[in-house]
C-alpha cells in the first residue's frame, strides 16, 4: 500500500517534544546537538527528520515551510525512506548514520559525518545518528570532538533507546529531549495509516500489544503468520486437554522461522498471557513458569537446538 505524502509528513504525537525543539531552535545557536531518548519505535526519527527540515528551511518558518526548495529536498528524503523511492532527489546536506549489521556504530562512519560537516552550505547541515548507544569507544571518542566543538550551521542528532549505554561525557554535551511513549489512540491513528485495518487482526489487539511502541505491531503487518503461531500457542495452552497433534503441526511451522521470529512469537505471548493474567483468566502461576520457561526456550535456541524439539518441550512444560 502506498501512503499518502501528507501521512507521510504528519508525524503524530509528541506535541511536547516537538515545542521543546522549535524553543530551542527559536535561540538560533551556531550549531545544536540533541540526544533523542525513548523506547525504539515511537518515532524519534520521524521527529529529528522533522527538526532537520525546520533547520534546514530557508524561511526558518515554525517546523519548516514547506515550499522552498531545501524543505521539499528534505520532503524527497522523508519519501526515500518511508517509500523506499529511489527515483527522486534527496537532501545533499543530511547524513543518516545507523549500526552495521544492526550491531555497532564504527569510528569510520564518524570519521564520514566529520568530512561531511566540513562542506560548505548556505542552509547548514544535519547529521543523524540513530541508536547512538551503538558506538564503539573509538568511534564514541571521536564524535565527542565533534561535539566539543561543532562546526557553525550544523545540527546533529543522536537518537537512542538506552542513555545509559553512551558515554556521560557525550550526554553532557546535548540537549536531552525525553520521548513519551506514544498513546492508544496515537498508536491506532498510525496503524490505520499503515493500512492495519485492511488486515484481518482486531485493531484492540494490535493496539493493546503495542505497549505504546509500534516494533511488535509493525513486525506482525509485515508477517501475519507470527501472531496466528502465537494465538495458536495461546488456545492450546489455555485448552483442558493435551493437544498433542496439535503442538507437533505448530512446532513444525516454527521449526522453518529464523530465531528474530520465533522472538517476536515469544513477545506476543508474553504480553498477551500477562494481560490475561491481570484479568485472572490466566493463573499468576502460569505466567511465572511461562517466563521462566521462554528464558530457558531462547537460550535452547541460540545454542542450537532444533526449534522443532524445542517449542514441543517448551508446549510440555508449561501443560504439565
Amino acid at each position: 500500500m502506498s501512503i499518502e505524502l501528507k501521512d507521510i509528513m504528519k508525524v503524530i504525537g509528541h506535541s511536547r517534544e516537538k515545542e521543546l525543539i522549535k524553543k530551542y531552535l527559536d535561540k538560533n545557536y551556531l550549531a545544536y546537538s540533541f540526544l533523542f531518548e525513548g523506547r525504539d519505535c515511537i518515532g524519534k526519527k520521524a521527529v529529528a527528520l522533522q527538526t532537520a527540515k525546520s533547520f534546514l528551511c530557508e524561511t526558518e518558518y515554525n517546523l519548516g515551510c514547506g515550499e522552498c526548495q531545501s524543505c521539499k529536498l528534505v520532503e524527497n528524503t522523508i519519501l526515500s525512506i518511508y517509500e523506499d523511492k529511489k527515483d527522486i532527489t534527496t537532501h545533499p546536506f543530511i547524513k543518516i548514520v545507523s549500526p552495521e549489521n544492526n550491531k555497532e556504530i564504527k569510528i569510520d562512519q564518524i570519521r564520514d559525518i566529520i568530512q561531511f560537516l566540513k562542506l560548505k552550505s548556505k542552509t547548514g547541515k544535519v547529521v543523524i545518528i540513530e541508536n547512538a548507544e551503538k558506538m564503539n569507544i573509538e568511534a564514541s571518542n571521536s564524535l565527542l570532538k565533534t561535539l566539543e566543538e561543532p562546526p557553525e550551521k550544523t545540527l546533529i542528532i543522536l537518537t537512542t533507546s538506552n542513555i545509559t549505554k553512551l558515554l556521560p561525557t557525550i550526554v553532557s554535551r546535548t540537549l536531552k529531549v525525553k520521548f513519551s511513549l506514544l498513546t492508544d489512540e496515537e498508536v491506532k491513528e498510525i496503524l490505520k495509516i499503515k493500512g492495519a485495518v485492511k488486515k484481518n487482526i482486531d485493531m484492540d489487539i494490535l493496539v493493546s500489544l503495542a505497549e505504546g511502541s509500534l516494533c511488535l505491531p509493525e513486525k506482525i503487518l509485515k508477517n501475519q503468520a507470527l501472531f496466528n503461531y502465537a494465538k495458536d500457542f495461546f488456545n492450546l495452552l489455555i485448552s483442558k486437554v493435551n493437544h498433542i497433534e496439535g503442538i507437533i503441526r505448530l512446532a513444525e511451522l516454527i521449526d522453518k522461522l529464523e530465531y528474530e521470529d520465533i522472538k517476536v512469537i515469544l513477545t506476543i505471548l508474553d504480553r498477551y498471557i500477562y494481560r490475561k493474567t491481570l484479568k485472572g483468566k490466566i493463573s499468576t502461576e502460569l505466567y511465572e513458569r511461562f517466563i521462566s520457561e521462554s528464558k530457558l526456550l531462547d537460550r535452547a535456541i541460540s545454542k542450537g537446538v532444533k526449534k522443532k524439539l524445542a517449542f514441543e518441550g517448551f508446549y510440555f512444560k508449561l501443560v504439565s
